[in-house]
């Protein structure tokens, strides 16, 4: 197989994954632009590969070397329209936040210190304090690597739900840019119940995320982690009045007609899991959600968080879904 000069073989994902697993790729390679889509539709056309899309791999779980090519999304570019902001998926996603509000313009604040790129954003339908991406999009533009064309999403086509889209279903797509319909007026969204319910300004909204973050979110940098490792189970009615008659004090939501979110968290912390270790990975002390590693393999790691899973299903008859995405 004759190689185009911009791919590189036998490459090492350590750095490529926040979670600091040293696996590797039988092929990398770096889409920069435009260029680059179309040589890599055109390999992958007269090559039969499994590949992977990655961005900055902060919600990525290696599970061994991956036999085929990973692309790197790295398309970059921020621009501005009135009230409308574009933005390439291989720009890091809180660079965007602080972009925004340096143009007056407003609506991400409580996304704030989300790590990962745009890119990841539309397809995980990122969230956090009380917002999603979704309540921003405008739409999605694509680009369809069997089918060597661009393909645009409005916000109803990506058919966002809870950490979840259409891009997940359709590998297929590189995202190449997002745009975001955004407000020229800042108005405090403090509905979740640990934000001050007063804020002077959307600077102020962002200095109190990223407080509440740093104080219960372990920085990836220097504790390999990938965040939320499970999502938080949506539920019946009905189910969750039989939960409650088991355990009055469970944490849950209202998330749509007679259905239900549960804090996947208090789950883990009712087991008495919050701050457990196993081997060289564990549950962190601040939040129970979050899963770290300290070994370069992510055996482990899946072994123990497959034991919480099935305890959890046990004591509750609730099945945890994992939110980042595992790479075999």
């Amino acid at each position: 197989m004759k190689l185009p000069r911009k791919f590189n073989s036998d490459f090492s994902l350590l750095e490529n994954n926040s979670l600091k697993l040293n696996y590797s790729s039988d092929l990398f390679v770096s889409c920069n632009n435009e260029e680059d889509l179309f040589l890599i539709h055109d390999f992958l056309k007269n090559n039969k590969l499994n590949y992977w899309i990655i961005g900055d791999g902060t919600n990525i779980i290696l599970k061994n070397n991956l036999k085929g090519l990973v692309i790197k999304n790295n398309l970059k570019g921020i621009s501005f329209y009135q009230n409308s902001m574009t933005a390439g998926a291989g720009e890091l996603w809180d660079d965007i936040v602080t972009s925004s509000l340096d143009n007056n313009l407003y609506g991400l604040e409580n996304l704030s210190g989300i790590p990962g790129s745009v890119g990841a954003s539309p397809i995980q339908n990122i969230g956090a304090y009380g917002s999603e991406v979704s309540d921003f999009v405008e739409y999605v533009e694509t680009f369809n690597l069997k089918k060597g064309r661009y393909e645009v999403f409005s916000k109803s086509a990506c058919k966002f739900s809870y950490r979840d889209s259409i891009f997940k279903k359709k590998s297929n797509l590189l995202v190449t840019k997002i745009c975001l319909n955004l407000s020229e007026k800042f108005k405090a969204n403090t509905h979740y119940e640990a934000l001050p319910k007063k804020v002077f300004d959307a600077r102020e909204q962002r200095k109190n995320i990223l407080t509440i973050r740093s104080q219960k979110l372990p920085n990836h940098k220097k504790i390999p982690n990938v965040g939320s490792f499970f999502k938080n189970p949506i539920i019946s009615e009905s189910k969750l009045k039989k939960l409650i008659s088991d355990f009055p004090e469970i944490k849950s939501y209202g998330f749509d007609e007679k259905k239900y979110k549960v804090s996947a968290a208090w789950l883990i912390e009712k087991l008495d899991l919050k701050g457990t270790t196993k081997g060289e990975c564990g549950i962190s002390k601040e939040h129970a959600l979050v899963f770290y590693n300290l070994s370069d393999k992510s055996d482990s790691l899946l072994s123990y968080a497959k034991e919480v899973k099935k305890r959890i299903k046990e004591n509750f008859d609730i099945a945890l879904e994992f939110e980042p995405k595992i790479f075999s």
